[in-house]
């Protein structure tokens, strides 16, 4: 593809995606309304469905119209069945979040991805405000509050309300050669813990909080670790991809292994589940270790099989989203809503969000 074409859609794309976001919150914020006198599980459900739809969209342009290839190995069978789940990732890139819908939406999970999140991105115009209502979790770096947290989770125990919580336990993104590599690494030796090379060491705290208060909630941790196929050059590991290069065609593969446990068997002391969250980044590192030595096979692409999603999967919203978009050339009305939802509704959730006090 040439140039102009890759530029063309990453245009397009990311306009297309954007754009959404305000015709996305009026119809939720009706179906807000709406809800309120109905049961707060019914008002997940069909929140949940819309998120959901969003995030095909989103995987319409990142999956399906760039190609991109994602391959999966590890444990398979968890797609066969719906869980609840704490969800474990390394953390690279602004692409993680689009790999976490790439997992969920193959076990039509998709729209109950519910994300522990950096207290800064509660200022993404509309979107900030929307995910705390979704369900999503923000924490303040190096002010935790777990009392914040708990609240936030207490909710979430519903027993008809079902999520995938999303936490990258490094804390930051992995980028090589940066200087928070040896200050992980020496807080391993502090700790008396294996050092980990090609990962940052867990912080445990925010996800014993999360195991603690949800475990007779969740059904399973899927502990998982994924690999940009265009990290691994001949000169050594690269800076994982942004959300602008898959677009572009600059990352041509994804690798993800799964591993799931269940949820009793996971430690319920908090020292004995920081070692063992630990060691099980001990064995990612190990995998991530193998692949990125060239004079090794790869084991994470050595049993990968590629579930090609369908079409019929994200194809609906991008349709459903581009009929909510075209009346903006012809209908003035619609023009005016749109543009006073991005003005008030960004507004109106930077009050709500510094009134609850989210963190």
């Amino acid at each position: 593809m040439s140039s102009v074409l890759k530029y063309t859609r990453y245009i397009f794309a990311s306009g297309f995606m954007f754009g959404s976001a305000p015709t996305f919150f009026v119809v939720w914020t009706g179906w807000r309304g709406i809800s309120l006198l109905l049961p707060k599980w019914l008002f997940q459900k069909i929140d949940d469905d819309l998120f959901g739809a969003y995030q095909k969209l989103v995987l319409f342009f990142y999956e399906h119209i760039t190609g991109l290839k994602i391959y999966f190995s590890g444990d398979l069978e968890c797609f066969k069945k719906e869980e609840s789940i704490l969800y474990f990732s390394n953390h690279q890139s602004t692409v993680d979040w689009v790999i976490c819908n790439a997992v969920a939406i193959r076990q039509k999970s998709i729209g109950h991805l519910r994300y522990v999140m950096k207290y800064s991105l509660q200022a993404l115009p509309l979107y900030g405000f929307y995910f705390y209502e979704h369900g999503c979790i923000y924490v303040k770096r190096g002010s935790f509050k777990p009392r914040k947290m708990l609240q936030a989770l207490d909710y979430l125990k519903h027993p008809k309300i079902k999520s995938w919580i999303v936490v990258f336990p490094e804390g930051t993104r992995f980028v090589p050669n940066h200087p928070a590599i040896e200050k992980s690494k020496k807080a391993a030796e502090d700790a008396d813990l294996p050092v980990l090379r090609n990962l940052l060491t867990p912080r445990h705290k925010g996800s014993w909080l999360i195991f603690e208060s949800m475990q007779h909630s969740l059904d399973a941790v899927y502990n998982v670790t994924c690999i940009y196929g265009s990290t691994i050059q001949k000169n050594g590991r690269q800076k994982a991809p942004q959300l602008d290069d898959i677009l572009l065609g600059r990352c041509k593969e994804v690798h993800i292994n799964v591993k799931r446990v269940p949820i009793h068997d996971v430690p319920v002391n908090e020292d004995e589940f920081r070692k063992w969250l630990h060691m099980l980044y001990y064995e990612n590192d190990k995998l991530l270790d193998s692949f990125y030595n060239l004079t090794d096979p790869l084991p994470i692409t050595a049993g990968g099989k590629q579930l090609k999603l369908r079409i019929s999967e994200t194809l609906p919203s991008f349709v459903f989203f581009a009929s909510l978009l075209i009346p903006l050339g012809f209908s003035s009305w619609w023009r005016t809503l749109y543009l006073k939802t991005c003005a008030l509704g960004t507004l109106g959730g930077y009050v709500w969000l510094a009134i609850r006090s989210v963190a």
